[in-house]
């Protein structure tokens, strides 16, 4: 009789702590979303999420808000979405830096700290800089070769994505080129399109319009086939550069939110995937409509990417430790 009365008074609290979660997930969501985009307004990270969340609140039900946190290549903003309450009301945009800043110094957050969701677009990397700089790859190769270190590249920081990827273009090249740091991708541009540096790293959508205009040139991407907004800039592969590497951008919950909200979020980003209003936007803004993912593959390739990007920050360590 007492070993009954145990398990039926353990069932009751296990069932008034479940209940909370049950009934938040059903009456979710009953206020607006917010999602922080960890770089700086203006940016690729920027761009992607906006335009998505714009498509993805109509069929939500509740306003999608977008705030910028920048700082510490995504940190600051990670930290706070990884320290929220997991109820599907603070979301966070990540990409690569969600898994780099923790292999390469102490954070207070961890890759593992966030459950994938959605991935909204994947994008290359595209080395661009001032039309009256240079015009082709080859220029650019020919003068770097002439002038070692003379070329300064700017990057949204420091081993960042895009600083990963100048890396392994260096030494695939021998090129020798000095990488500048900057605080998020829109600071990196900034410092190209001023004159302060030679070059910048981008995403294709994010200089578009320059290029369209003529004022900046793509001198190369890292893509591992010609881009269709793009398809006169040539692929690293067809110069001998084995290289294709670039960003993705996803949408991701705090760790511990209930699978309930996560599929709900996920149901509603699909919707606007697949809504015309969203590949129109997409497209207009240079970004390629049909690279999302739903939450399985995107899970996989976010552990993935764990993976991938520890082997390359153990070889630049490596190659650190050897000088």
């Amino acid at each position: 009789m007492k070993l009954t009365r145990r398990i039926v008074s353990l069932l009751a609290v296990a069932a008034l702590c479940l209940t909370p979660v049950a009934a938040l997930a059903a009456d979710y969501p009953s206020k607006p979303v917010k999602i922080i985009v960890p770089f700086a307004a203006g940016g690729a990270a920027d761009i992607t999420t906006r335009l998505a969340a714009k498509v993805a609140e109509k069929y939500l039900g509740q306003p999608i808000t977008v705030e910028n946190r920048p700082g510490g290549g995504g940190a600051t903003g990670y930290q706070e979405v990884a320290r929220s309450r997991p109820d599907g009301y603070t979301l966070s945009e990540v990409g690569p830096s969600v898994v780099i800043a923790p292999l390469t110094r102490k954070t207070p957050f961890k890759t593992e700290s966030f459950t994938p969701i959605v991935n909204m677009v994947y994008e290359p990397e595209t080395l661009a800089c001032l039309t009256s700089r240079f015009k082709t790859w080859e220029e650019l190769v020919e003068y770097s070769k002439a002038n070692p270190n003379a070329i300064k590249v700017s990057v949204s920081g420091a081993m960042a994505s895009d600083h990963l990827a100048i890396l392994r273009v260096m030494k695939k090249t021998g090129l020798q080129w000095v990488v500048v740091p900057t605080n998020g991708s829109s600071q990196a541009m900034t410092s190209m399109l001023g004159g302060h540096v030679d070059l910048t790293t981008v995403s294709p959508s994010e200089l578009s319009e320059q290029v369209r205009a003529g004022d900046v040139t793509y001198l190369l991407t890292l893509a591992s086939k010609r881009l269709v907004e793009f398809p006169n800039v040539p692929i690293a592969t067809e110069k001998g550069v084995d290289v294709v590497d670039g960003p993705w951008r996803g949408i991701v919950a705090p760790k511990g939110t209930p699978d309930e909200i996560i599929a709900r979020i996920e149901y509603v980003f699909l919707k606007a995937f697949n809504d015309p209003e969203f590949t129109e936007t997409y497209t207009k803004a240079g970004l390629p409509a049909d690279m999302w993912m739903n939450r399985k593959d995107f899970t996989e390739m976010f552990e993935q990417q764990q993976k991938d990007i520890a082997a390359v920050v153990a070889e630049v360590e490596a190659g650190k430790a050897r000088k």
